[in-house]
């Protein structure tokens, strides 16, 4: 391999000589003698270049991948165990618009292309909490799976601008994960949230990777399988500490508490909520990181999983507070979805104690706007309704199907 192609390699996945040298034991100056010839590039120099640089391709390329399989309905992914969306674009400037549709493997990239991928991801985010998960999926997945695509194995401006559009893809990704899960395809929902930690990963930036290891371990805890759940929540709060604040930091330190009590391990649960509980509240005290603040610009998440984490214990009395704490959080127009949710476990958790009318009165509000979702959680929470409570059900536009058309 020449010099020429050397650099080429690096050139093409967004390399700096600065950022290369960091990843391989060779000095930014040895780097840019190989390059330019003037020292021969021995056979180890070459294979950190192919490692270096095949890396970066493949995360690109997974991610891509992924996206393809979820639009090509033929692919077998689409069925693997465990579109009117378009219309979500009209939510995000024209400009943005056309500057990704612009884009090209050989453009070189600056910040104004990555807050154009951040603005589509936001208006999609919008999308989704207004209409469920099922709406915008595959739109979500072409995006990821071509503009985004071929921005990553664009040019990059500087070290700066690398990062910030792998980070942004890493959000694309998750986003892409989360709705896949609304959906009821955990399957491919788990190779999407894997796609984001490995362009997280890449990205470089604080905390992203951590925050994904940390919806993976979710993930298996809500599904039932729970066997890497302990491990994945601990791996990704070791990697959030010392790099995130006090009230992101609570998020992972909630998540935690969550798998050890639904793995049955309620010492280590306590432990951890009793170490967190200064935090559990509604008080805000430091901005999050934009992939965080997207999904939980408030406490309510930190508080929804302490909920999680003492129903799983049998505390009922302590998950309701924590229940109804997170419906008064969250803002019922900006955040319909959650709060409905929120709202039927708080009543669910109720009717459970014996307090049907207190039950009833939060439950009713919350029926219409669960009924007018596309998500298979919502239609598990209104089928668990119906069988807790069916007499709230009754005459009810819930008292059917319970997926929107």
């Amino acid at each position: 391999m020449t010099g020429a192609r050397l650099r080429a390699a690096r050139e093409a996945v967004g390399l700096s000589l600065a950022a290369m040298s960091a990843r391989v034991p060779y000095s930014k100056a040895a780097l840019g003698h190989f390059e330019t010839g003037t020292r021969a590039a021995s056979a180890e120099v070459i294979g950190w270049y192919d490692r270096v640089c095949g890396a970066v391709i493949d995360c690109v390329s997974a991610a891509a991948t992924v996206g393809r399989n979820d639009v090509d309905r033929r692919s077998f992914l689409r069925g693997a165990a465990y579109s009117a969306a378009l219309s979500a674009t009209g939510l995000v400037a024209l400009p943005d618009i056309a500057r990704l549709a612009a884009a090209r493997e050989s453009a070189c990239v600056g910040m104004a292309d990555v807050r154009a991928v951040q603005a589509v991801t936001d208006a999609f985010h919008r999308l989704d909490e207004v209409r469920g998960g099922g709406v915008g999926r595959t739109a979500v997945a072409e995006f990821l799976a071509t503009d985004v695509a071929t921005l990553l194995r664009s040019r990059f401006a500087d070290g700066t601008v690398r990062a910030a559009a792998f980070s942004a893809a890493a959000e694309l990704a998750y986003l892409a994960g989360f709705k896949a899960h609304d959906a009821g395809a955990d399957g491919m929902a788990q190779r999407y949230y894997l796609a984001a930690l490995r362009l997280a990963e890449e990205s470089g930036v604080p905390g992203h990777d951590a925050w994904v290891l940390r919806i993976l371990a979710l993930q298996s805890t809500d599904i039932g399988d729970r066997s890497y759940s302990v491990a994945l929540a601990d791996n990704a709060m070791a990697r959030a500490r010392d790099t995130l604040g006090r009230d992101a930091l609570s998020l992972f330190a909630v998540a935690l508490a969550r798998c050890h009590a639904e793995s049955g391990d309620a010492a280590s649960a306590r432990a951890v909520l009793d170490r967190t509980e200064p935090d559990i509240t509604p008080e805000v005290h430091d901005d999050m990181p934009r992939w965080i603040a997207s999904w939980t610009p408030n406490k309510a998440i930190t508080v929804h999983q302490a909920a999680k984490s003492f129903e799983a214990m049998g505390e009922l009395a302590a998950a309701e507070q924590h229940y109804r704490l997170t419906c008064d959080i969250w803002n019922p127009v900006t955040h319909s979805r959650v709060h409905a949710l929120a709202a039927a476990e708080t009543g669910l958790i109720r009717w459970r104690l014996g307090k049907h009318e207190d039950a009833a009165s939060i439950l009713r509000p919350a029926l219409p706007v669960l009924a007018a979702m596309n998500s298979d959680r919502t239609a598990r929470q209104l089928a668990e309704i119906r069988n807790t409570a069916p007499e709230l059900l009754a005459g009810s536009p819930t008292s059917g199907d319970t997926q929107p058309q």
